[in-house]
């Protein structure tokens, strides 16, 4: 109980830092430089404005200094990022593998929200995630003593991007217009460096049937077709996939 507790209040505060992340990287500022402030009244935060979560409450979501409001997403992605957490460690437990899927829900976080934000997957992250997903196959690979944990996910990061890749410039092609962007298609290798070959799959499944139900409701609502992200929907696959990707691909080969 105290070890699931420790990696949810873990996970909540690697959470806050996210929200840096999620604020500053779009912007092209340092993510350690300046220190944290109210984006309103330039003040610097004390040590009693950053506890996570109980300083939003506190304050009740205002700040301190000038008494503007501060949006309740903060603390929302702090949460969030505790549940993540916790969720990967009852799974993989305190090992390798929770750590690399800990940084994996990290980055899918970060990802999601400034894609919503700025329809933009920064490659930097991206990258980030690639370079970290490999040092992670590697150590597991040497680990295990097993070239399995480096061949299946290159394979599957290769595979997966070289068929957005088609399909990016297949629809560049046919449409005349960018059907999706080309940070999907990084975020699609990424994705498959961390998940196996079926769940990537998988994700690209869940990830177009949540895109198409959210364009449905929004074509009602709008009356217009809009073009949307589709990151933060192959982001939701892929959590959906490292949980509970088994038991669906079970259930649907149980129907064959």
């Amino acid at each position: 109980m105290l070890s699931i507790v420790m990696a949810i209040l873990f996970g909540i505060i690697i959470g806050s830092f996210l929200n840096v992340c999620i604020y500053r990287i779009p912007k092209g500022e340092n993510i350690a430089y300046p220190g944290s402030h109210c984006t309103t009244c330039k003040h610097a935060l004390s040590g009693l404005d950053l506890i996570p979560v109980l300083s939003f409450l506190y304050l009740r979501g205002k700040c301190r200094y000038c008494g503007q409001k501060v949006s309740i997403r903060y603390m929302v992605i702090e949460i969030l990022t505790g549940l993540l957490y916790g969720a990967v460690y009852l799974k993989f437990g305190f090992s390798l593998e929770g750590l690399m899927y800990a940084v994996f829900a990290a980055l899918l976080i970060v990802l999601t929200m400034i894609d919503i934000d700025h329809m933009l997957l920064p490659t930097r992250i991206i990258l980030f995630g690639f370079i970290a997903g490999i040092i992670f196959r590697g150590i597991q690979a040497g680990g295990y003593q097993s070239l399995q944990f480096v061949l299946y996910p290159f394979l599957a990061a290769g595979i997966a991007y070289g068929l957005f890749y088609a399909l990016f410039y297949g629809a560049q092609f046919l449409l005349k217009k960018e059907g999706l962007g080309f940070g999907d298609v990084r975020l699609v290798g990424m994705l498959a460096l961390y998940l196996s070959m079926n769940l990537t799959f998988l994700t690209l499944f869940l990830a177009s049937v949540l895109a198409s139900f959210y364009g449905i409701i929004l074509l009602v609502i709008r009356k217009k077709s809009e073009p949307f992200p589709f990151g933060p929907f192959l982001n939701v696959g892929a959590i959906i996939a490292l949980f509970y990707g088994e038991y669906i691909l079970s259930w649907y080969l149980g129907l064959l």
